[in-house]
């Protein structure tokens, strides 16, 4: 994420970034330490979407001050 941002790992931290899931519940998590993100644990598609054909997890990426 830094990377595809364009920021350096301190600049993360020093701008608040957080990582917001747009369902109930959290699957992915963004590590401070090395600007990775990452799944919080292993996803069961057939749970998550059951039998829709296009399956998508929305997240979103909040940066507190300006670019």
């Amino acid at each position: 994420v830094a990377k595809d941002l364009g920021l350096e790992l301190t600049a993360l931290r020093d701008r608040g970034v957080r990582l917001f899931d747009t369902g109930r519940t959290q699957f992915f998590f963004l590590d401070l330490h090395n600007g990775h993100l990452s799944m919080k644990e292993r996803v069961d598609r057939e749970e998550i979407c059951a039998a829709v054909a296009k399956c998508s997890l929305n997240f979103e990426i909040l940066v507190k001050n300006p670019m």
